[in-house]
């Protein structure tokens, strides 16, 4: 079997339409954000943790903009790899910035498991988190497995619910709020209010998750920039809302900033048991819908990387019958599954997490810089056309993720060197066997991964997008 055919048997299939991939940002990125990090974020800043939620709204929006652009040029699964790499026609840039984001994945998705199993306790308490965030990763590791028509009907059932979990607290906290309690509005002076911005960023961290499914999205050329820059454009107006909401109904940020589920303990000051009840299990799906969409996401960039041979070859292969990379999607919930159990050394894992995707997002935001100056060919194979507005999100976005950079290493580089030592190793491997073998790399460069040959021209793009 040729190279060519070998990738186009194990492309993936266009079965995710635009409320699928919007749910993915939305509800795949609001369990970390709306129900854990508003509260915790604040204990450094206090009430004007608003104010950095409107901050970093503006970054997050510049940052999907710049994502949705390069989604249109490249369509492809693993997003920002494939950006990098078809940009400057090499594979190792792109494998160097994602490498630590797949340890992120795997990290984020044991901790939302277990946040899942905490906002479970409300309910049952005696329910063990750990076993409970367990059981969550089997179910939807099975339902990821069936395909993306499984994961597509199964997200847009969970963002409906959970759009009206966050309705019934802040339609009426708007109501309920005593403007005194946002005093003293800065707690912990300017360097407070910046020590709130690594950690509260991380609200938005999968605003590009829908850029790692590109090769699954329907009509990508649309799509995949209304998913990503509307779905951030939701997330920015629900933050800020809750945001206000919370820390105007209760008299102590203190409360919230200590508080594992923020959101309930804001609604046990003015909303009835049943009120309550309702935000918890707002939180319950919020976790598990971030679990689920990190799993869908994360298991594309070794599923890329084997596509371009700089990785085991079984990463690339998908399921005869669904469809979709089975031996990348067990890797992912086996090492999520046992992370679960191991509860020590994941806070690092996220602060890696976090650090890796800001690298992710100052690198493609360069790139979109890069294009607009350099390539113009590149340019008119965009899906959409800001002017000048680029300009200034890839701006705003190299700027916004350089300052957060300074903040975000702190913690991470006594894990993230030695794993990306590993990384570079893997990869010079498979490098030289392909050196050895002879491999056409400018070929391999020219297909997308995860689309099938037939569905993609290098010289002109996508030829069916439907």
């Amino acid at each position: 079997m040729s190279s060519t055919a070998q990738r186009d048997s194990n492309s993936l299939s266009r079965d995710i339409g635009l409320l699928g991939a919007m749910s993915t940002v939305v509800a795949g990125t609001l369990g970390a954000g709306l129900f854990v990090t508003l509260g915790t974020a604040s204990s450094t800043t206090g009430p004007s943790v608003i104010l950095v939620v409107v901050l970093s709204g503006i970054l997050a929006m510049s940052i999907a903009v710049n994502y949705s652009w390069m989604a249109t040029i490249f369509p492809a699964a693993a997003g920002s790899y494939a950006y990098i790499s078809r940009t400057f026609g090499s594979r190792l840039p792109g494998f160097i910035v994602t490498w630590s984001k797949w340890l992120g994945y795997m990290a984020a998705d044991a901790v939302l498991a277990i946040g899942f199993g905490s906002y479970l306790q409300v309910f049952y308490p005696s329910v063990d988190a750990k076993l409970a965030g367990f059981g969550l990763l089997t179910v939807l590791f099975l339902v990821n497995l069936i395909g993306t028509r499984g994961y597509s009907v199964s997200q847009n059932a969970i963002f409906g619910m959970l759009m009206a979990a966050i309705l019934v607290l802040v339609i009426p906290g708007s109501f309920s709020i005593d403007p005194a309690n946002y005093q003293p509005f800065f707690t912990g002076g300017f360097d407070g209010f910046l020590a709130a911005a690594v950690p509260l960023f991380y609200a938005y961290i999968g605003i590009a998750v829908a850029g790692q499914m590109g090769a699954e999205v329907k009509n990508p050329s649309r799509n995949l920039p209304l998913a990503m820059a509307g779905g951030t454009a939701i997330l920015v107006a629900l933050y800020v809302w809750t945001s206000i909401v919370i820390y105007g109904v209760v008299g102590d940020y203190t409360v919230l900033a200590n508080s594992a589920r923020p959101l309930a303990t804001a609604a046990e000051a003015f909303l009835g048991d049943i009120g309550t009840a309702i935000v918890a299990f707002g939180g319950l799906l919020a976790t598990a819908s971030s679990v689920h969409a990190v799993m869908a996401a994360g298991i594309k960039m070794p599923y890329s990387w084997a596509w371009d041979e700089v990785f085991p070859k079984q990463f690339v292969s998908v399921s005869e019958r669904f469809g979709t990379p089975h031996f990348s999607l067990f890797t992912l919930y086996a090492v999520a599954a046992a992370l679960t159990f191991w509860s020590t050394g994941l806070s690092q894992a996220l602060a890696i997490a976090t650090f890796s995707y800001l690298i992710a997002y100052l690198t493609v935001s360069a790139t979109v810089l890069y294009v607009l100056f350099t390539d113009s060919e590149l340019s008119e194979r965009a899906g959409f056309d800001l002017g000048l507005g680029l300009y200034a999100t890839g701006l705003v976005a190299v700027l916004g993720s350089g300052a957060l950079l300074t903040q975000a290493y702190q913690g991470s580089l006594q894990v993230y060197v030695p794993w990306m030592v590993v990384g570079l190793a893997v990869f010079g491997l498979y490098w030289y066997r392909g050196q050895q073998r002879e491999k056409d790399i400018e070929a391999i460069l020219d297909t997308l991964p995860g689309v099938h040959s037939d569905d993609h021209d290098p010289n002109v793009g996508l030829l069916n997008d439907d």
